[in-house]
């Protein structure tokens, strides 16, 4: 009886369990931007049960704004939903029957916040970062301690992405990567990004968004990925503005106003951001030539310059959204950006023959030049009746013009001769236009469809015009060899499509794009053309799984291209100075990489951990080598590798302890793998290397903040060296004055001083050593007053000056 008793209890508990199991709902629904129509990613849903208004269960909204809640049981519910910047949007009230599969919540569209502020206090620290899979996204709009720092700051703080000395972005260990301003490509992000990075104010940022495997619906350059910088454009209701001010030490400056104007159904806004800075840099190099057959060394060269500039920046913004009605909007915007300086610069060089000193000369710049940009962007939005069924047209024109008016003095020591002189003036034009349709249907609670065409046509107009001072004349002679002229013109059109579908716990997306490109490029001075045609499929997928409501997994795939920019086509050599020359390479292949990355996210209200794995295949990869022309002279050119492999484990952990401390940390270690056997290379190169950030963030009292932030980089491997690793250390601490408005702020960047770069370069016809450095520690002393209607913020990281 015992046994008969236990056997039907047994049996009587698992059909309780299954009676339970299936009664229970999986609950979907979708967030959206109630003015701009878009969906919000990383918005906190909260399921509420009635009539107690309990909390059950909560999550958060994935790219696409959607979220799903499963395990529901029987009841009367609601949802409430909360992001930064916007009203607390509670949804009607519905119930679950017992049993019931599933259910739709009505889309929920989140109103801006409209309260006046009358006091700032920190209250909590709250990390800036929203880490998923497979894109990370860094609020900076709601980071007032940006104010005295630059993009190039901002980027070393955020999972995944790293900024050597001078200025150059890598993602993963890759610097292949596609950097775009609103979700589109831009001259800016060409051949002087790093410049330019360096320059653009923090606080015209709204937010910094990093893809590492994107779908099929964006663009596929940049093997490493995507990063999207995000500009400011307020939709606050009313009339508010902001007001910055800062000063550093060593004569720099910076600051910005944004103003914003929205009553109903149009949003009016602008800004202005002014920066100077100042830039005192070091740089040695010493060289030792190789006899390629015996080794033996053969001259010595040493070089040792001092660089000064003033780089000066200003960027406008403005622009205006209109909600025509329910269903169709329209906007307009424009960006206006300009940055000159002057470099002073002296170099020295000394050459050395077995021992025996042969020549001692100093290279003396000055150089000004100048870099201006306007672009606009046109945009009409048709949202269909259904929800998740809409059509956006977008127009982009840009147009880019950079100077750069460089004249040289060479004053001879040894041997004993005359000062000569000579001059270079680069100017280089760009104009790219882009056109964008995009389709998207949610053709049911659990699938969708996208589909769209990207046009992007790009004119570049390279012209270098060299001269020197022809004694025998007594004037400026063109040098023929040194002036050229390089045209190039690009049109690349895509199609794409992606279909998305859900299986309750389970999702996927299948994508692909297909690409056609059409290059034609002029070499002016011999009346070559260079001709540049290709067409690729690029197919993506993206498979998750929810194991539960605070953990995913994903597996994604994306083949990706990096295109060869027009002066890296380019091969008429460009004369940095009499010892180093660059130039490009008309036969540089497009680089195609194979990108795979398996992933983990498990967050709870205090605790996010995101482990990644990701292995990276490349063909035809860029390389940058040295060529010795003769016993005195370099030329840096590119090369297509063979083969490059890389895999690496990246991990993401964020630490929230109470109101009081909220740490980060992100390791990234990997594996590299060069195969450069088509450039003489043997045998294939590898190494391990590593990256880590560290950020914490402490609030003593309510309106009190201190941060410290460190950056790690280990060495990593080129084709014919290695550079060394890296680390520099930030501080800062922020108070807040509530009742006047006010915040001031004091940031220290490079506490230690210790950011500099090695590179070491080795091959059999030459050593070589170069080290870059700046000054060290860099000081700022901000201000911000906020006016008008303006949202709550709470913690705010802040950005340092990091730029070489």
């Amino acid at each position: 009886m015992r046994i008969l008793f236990r056997v039907s209890s047994l049996v009587f508990a698992l059909i309780l369990f299954y009676m339970q199991a299936i009664a229970q709902t999986s609950i979907t629904g979708t967030v959206a931007d109630g003015s701009a129509k878009r969906p919000v990613e990383f918005a906190t849903v909260q399921l509420l049960s009635l009539p107690d208004s309990l909390l059950v269960k909560g999550t958060v909204t994935d790219k696409r704004g959607r979220y799903t809640i499963d395990e529901v049981q029987g009841g009367s519910y609601l949802v409430r939903c909360s992001f930064i910047g916007y009203d607390v949007t509670l949804s009607p009230i519905f119930t679950i029957a017992v049993g019931q599969p599933s259910f739709s919540v009505s889309r929920l569209d989140l109103v801006p916040l409209s309260n006046t502020l009358d006091a700032v206090t920190v209250t909590g620290t709250r990390s800036q970062l929203n880490a998923s899979i497979d894109r990370k996204v860094y609020n900076v709009d709601q980071d007032i301690m940006s104010r005295t720092g630059t993009a190039s700051d901002i980027l070393k703080n955020i999972p995944s992405v790293e900024v050597d000395v001078d200025g150059n972005v890598a993602l993963r260990g890759s610097g292949d990567v596609m950097i775009l301003i609103n979700g589109k490509p831009n001259p800016l992000m060409g051949r002087t990004r790093a410049e330019v990075l360096q320059q653009l104010p923090a606080n015209s940022i709204e937010r910094i968004e990093v893809i590492t495997n994107p779908s099929a619906r964006y663009r596929p350059d940049g093997a490493g990925g995507i990063i999207n910088i995000v500009l400011k454009k307020n939709i606050r209701s009313g009339f508010n503005g902001t007001v910055t001010v800062n000063a550093g030490n060593k004569d720099r400056y910076n600051g910005s106003l944004t103003l914003n104007f929205r009553p109903k159904k149009f949003n009016l806004f602008g800004s202005y951001s002014y920066r100077r800075d100042t830039r005192l840099r070091y740089n040695t190099i010493d060289r030792t030539y190789l006899d390629s057959l015996t080794g033996a060394e053969e001259t010595q060269f040493n070089q040792s310059a001092v660089t000064v500039s003033h780089p000066v920046a200003h960027i406008v913004t403005s622009g205006i959204d209109y909600i025509i009605n329910e269903q169709n909007s329209f906007g307009v915007s424009a960006t206006y950006y300009s940055r000159r300086q002057t470099i002073n610069s002296t170099t020295g060089n000394v050459t050395n023959d077995g021992g025996s000193l042969i020549e001692t000369f100093n290279r003396v710049r000055r150089g000004p030049e100048s870099e201006r940009q306007t672009s606009g962007t046109a945009y009409f939005q048709h949202d269909f009746s259904k929800d998740g069924h809409d059509l956006r047209i977008e127009f982009n024109t840009s147009k880019e013009n950079e100077v750069e008016d460089n004249r040289f003095s060479n004053i001879y020591m040894l041997p004993t001769q005359s000062t000569s002189f000579d001059n270079t003036l680069i100017m280089q034009e760009e104009v790219q236009n882009q056109l964008t349709a995009d389709y998207s249907n949610q053709l049911s609670e659990d699938s969708k469809l996208e589909a769209g065409y990207d046009g992007l046509y790009d004119k570049v107009d390279l012209d270098f015009f060299g001269e020197y001072y022809d004694d025998a004349q007594s004037r400026f002679v063109k040098d023929m060899v040194r002036s050229n002229r390089f045209l190039y013109k690009q049109d690349v059109h895509a199609i794409y499509g992606t279909f998305q579908k859900a299986f309750k716990k389970f999702g996927y997306e299948l994508g692909v794009r297909f690409e056609g490109v059409i290059g034609k490029g002029r070499l002016v001075n011999i009346d070559s053309l260079v001709d540049n045609r290709y067409f690729k499929v690029y197919p993506t997928m993206h498979l998750s799984y929810k194991i539960t409501d605070n953990s995913e997994v994903q597996l994604n795939y994306s083949k990706r291209v990096n295109r060869p920019d027009p002066d890296e086509l380019n091969p008429f050599p460009e004369y940095q100075d009499p010892r180093n020359l660059r130039a490009g390479n008309p036969a540089l292949l497009p680089e195609i990489t194979h990108s795979t990355e398996l992933g983990y996210k498990w967050q709870d209200k205090n605790f996010t951990f995101v482990p990644s794995i990701y292995y990276r295949f490349k063909r035809n990869g860029f390389t940058s080598v040295i060529i010795a022309l003769n016993d005195s002279t370099l030329l840096s050119t590119m090369q297509n590798l063979s083969t490059d492999q890389s895999a690496g484990i990246e991990a993401i952990i964020s630490v929230k302890a109470g109101d009081f401390l909220t740490t980060s940390l992100t390791t990234n270690l990997f594996y590299n793998r060069i195969n450069a056997s088509n450039l003489g290379f043997l045998q294939s190169r590898s190494v391990y290397s590593g990256s880590a950030t560290l950020t914490g963030s402490m609030a003593i009292t309510k309106t009190f903040l201190m941060q410290l932030s460190g950056n790690y980089r280990s060495a990593r491997l080129t084709a014919q060296g290695k550079t060394y690793p890296t680390l520099v250390m930030n501080g800062g601490i922020r108070k807040d004055f509530p009742k006047a408005k006010l915040s001031t702020i004091i940031t220290v960047s490079d506490i230690f001083r210790s950011l500099r770069q090695k590179t070491i370069l080795d091959t059999r016809y030459l050593n070589q050593l170069s080290v870059n450095r700046r000054d060290g520690l860099v000081v700022y002393f901000g201000v911000s007053y906020r006016f008008g209607i303006v949202k709550k913020e709470k913690e705010e990281n802040m950005q340092f000056d990091n730029s070489l």
